[in-house]
């Protein structure tokens, strides 16, 4: 396996520069041009700083429509002096590689072992391989699945999680068809386990009922920082969990560092002289976040960066203890930073053009790899030396040289109510002329605690360079809710979902009109999730847009509430209370209560496996515009759960929603 896979690269890697030989027969993005882009995650620099290993999905197999698709580990040198090579490959998923202190082995997870009992498919186990060579050893052969692992500081013992598995009972059961879902009972826990390199012996460190979602060593082993909640339900794992801490041996709680709500995300990390935690915590208003340090002995918090301009997405320390490695965005460009753990000041190490927390640090705080998608390409691996210039460590996407992109750029602009400076991102058509207008899509992103970035846009929920490379210009804003101008911006739309938001939006519109850049007469909005609520929102306040693509929007905050798997706490922070005490405030931040004003012609699509936004949302608001006789479409696709995960729907989508557009804004 390992030999074909080497080979189909060298050769992907020749057909690319081929391709590039011939760059001026250039053509249009297709939608399975972006959906078969590979996947890149997860870059893992060694202790020594020599090598990086990182994931690499490869695309799906079109034969086989709802195979997910395969992921391999490979390596590549970290000064560039050799291309990337396969480490550890199998017909099934590779992933998550760590390597051990001394960088003599890579632990990993995956699903290559064989099913347990009656098991269909087999789950992720934890495996170890010598990076010298040899084969992949399985260290874990559990009935619950691996979810993560951390090594210990002195490389003898690797923690991770397992999630509890079904009884043998309810096994039988569910045979004999009981299979009914008791909700919020039996709930199966994420607990924390522990395993001995040197005798492979694996123990249960967590037996009390605690879901465990992040942890961290202490430096000599004897306990373990935990982010833990009451319940594995999702509204107890975002907003209710809290950090304690548990000694190794027994799993017994022997500190409570912080008390909820201990956010995901920014990491939990502990200072390598055993003095100090670093974790995320949320602002009082169970919004935006606060990067936070606590002594591990107990004390209160100190909150780092209120006052910074950005948004930090995650950080590690430095070997000192004195300063931690941090990424995070400010406006829309993603930097490398250096975070003085006194004083909280920030300085920028490197612009690293990406779109989300994926770095690691060598064991000296001289070398980051992290992953980059600058605007003419999707991710790739490249490393940072400090003091020195990034470079480039893979180029795995040469095919994009064939295609004709869009000019990505940030812009800014000015809010006409009350005058704050915006951020976004538009994107050009390759013919574009300035002083000539053009067919222009806004399309907002989810969250609404997301942004959009300086760097690549083409996916199956990114559809900037396929629609620019169609002919059409993409505006991309980050309104207030957005992340990347500081915590109190990403909490500027609390209890007014569609208000200035929604401004925001419309003076950019404006702007990009005035600039003679977007065609008054041929504007069309879209997105997913949150940007699929904005789109909902904005064809009920206006009629300037002449097509709409709602996507796996939220269009009902009342029936949302009772339905989505990120609730009450979601929603009660954002409108102050649940909605049977504050009923006006979500009836009148909700399109379907607008929906007699909407004349926009709209697809909307949905997955009917979407847990986050039921797809009762997207019904809700199709039927309503069936009955008001406005032009609409629904498209459902069967399996598909928030984030689309099978090739051919993927490509459905996007094919409909440039047919969508063609259909209204080019005639």
């Amino acid at each position: 396996m390992k030999g074909r896979l080497a080979v189909l690269f060298s050769v992907i890697v020749c057909v690319g520069l081929a391709i590039l030989a011939n760059a001026d027969e250039k053509r249009a993005i297709k939608p399975e041009d972006l959906v078969d882009i590979r996947g890149v995650s997860d870059p893992q620099i060694s202790p020594d700083g020599r090598r990086v290993a990182f994931v690499v999905t490869e695309p799906a197999d079109p034969s086989k429509p709802q195979q997910p698709r395969d992921a391999n580990i490979w390596v590549v040198p970290a000064d560039g002096s050799e291309t990337p090579r396969l480490f550890a490959a199998s017909p099934k998923n590779d992933s998550s590689p760590r390597w051990s202190p001394d960088g003599r082995y890579l632990a990993f997870l995956s699903n290559r072992g064989q099913p347990i009992g009656e098991e269909k498919e087999a789950k992720n186990q934890l495996y170890l391989m010598r990076t010298d060579g040899g084969e992949a050893e399985q260290l874990t052969n559990l009935k619950g699945e691996v979810l993560a692992l951390k090594w210990s500081s002195d490389g003898k013992m690797i923690a991770f999680t397992v999630r509890d598995p079904k009884t043998d009972e309810e096994q039988k059961k569910q045979k004999e068809g009981y299979d009914e879902v008791y909700v919020d009972h039996d709930y199966k826990y994420a607990r924390l386990w522990v395993i001995s390199v040197a005798d492979r012996k694996a123990e249960q460190v967590t037996k009390q009922d605690l879901e465990v979602s992040d942890y961290a060593w202490s430096p000599d082993g004897s306990e373990l920082a935990l982010r833990v909640a009451a319940t594995p339900r999702n509204d107890d794992i975002y907003w209710h969990s809290s950090l304690v801490i548990v000694r190794r041996l027994t799993g017994e709680v022997v500190r409570t560092l912080a008390e909820k709500p201990v956010v995901a995300g920014l990491g939990l990390r502990w200072s390598p002289d055993g003095q100090t935690i670093f974790f995320g915590q949320y602002t009082p208003n169970g919004i935006a976040t606060w990067p936070a340090l606590v002594p591990s002995t107990g004390g209160p918090p100190r909150y780092l960066l209120k006052d910074y301009g950005g948004t930090l997405w995650r950080a590690e320390w430095a070997p000192d203890s004195r300063s931690l490695i941090g990424e995070g965005v400010e406006g829309t460009r993603a930097k490398l930073l250096n975070i003085d753990s006194a004083t909280g000041v920030a300085t920028k190490l490197a612009d690293v053009a990406a779109r989300s927390e994926s770095f690691s640090v060598s064991a000296d705080g001289r070398t980051v790899a992290y992953l980059a998608q600058p605007p003419d390409s999707p991710g790739d691996v490249w490393v940072l030396a400090v003091g020195q210039t990034p470079q480039r460590l893979t180029n795995l996407h040469p095919q994009v040289g064939t295609w004709r992109l869009g000019a990505v750029k940030e812009i800014t602009w000015k809010s006409k109510k009350d005058g704050l400076t915006m951020y976004g991102i538009l994107v050009t058509p390759p013919d574009f002329r300035p002083g000539q207008t053009y067919a222009t899509i806004v399309e907002v992103h989810g969250g609404p605690q997301w942004a959009w970035w300086f760097g690549w846009h083409g996916s199956w929920h990114d559809w900037a360079q396929l629609l620019a490379s169609n002919g059409y210009v993409v505006f991309l804003p980050n309104p207030r809710g957005s992340t990347g101008q500081g915590w109190q911006f990403a909490e500027a739309n609390r209890d007014d979902w569609g208000g200035m938001d929604f401004q925001d939006i419309m003076s950019g519109v404006d702007y990009l009109i005035e600039q003679k850049i977007a065609d008054p007469a041929r504007l069309g909005v879209g997105g997913w999730s949150y940007g699929g609520f904005m789109t909902s929102w904005t064809v009920t306040e206006t009629n300037r847009f002449k097509a709409a693509v709602v996507g796996a929007a939220v269009t009902n905050l009342f029936s949302f509430n009772g339905t989505a798997d990120i609730v009450p706490s979601f929603l009660r922070n954002y409108f102050l209370d649940i909605p049977f005490n504050r009923r006006a405030a979500y009836d009148n931040h909700s399109a379907m209560t607008f929906l007699k004003n909407c004349k926009t012609p709209s697809l909307v699509l949905h997955g009917q496996a979407d847990d986050r936004v039921p797809i009762g949302q997207g019904w809700e608001f199709y039927n309503g515009l069936k009955m008001l006789g406005v032009p609409t479409e629904m498209v459902t696709y069967p399996r598909e759960p928030h984030g689309f995960k099978e090739r051919a729907h993927q490509i459905d989508l996007l094919k409909r929603i440039l047919a969508w557009y063609d259909r209204y804004l080019k005639n």
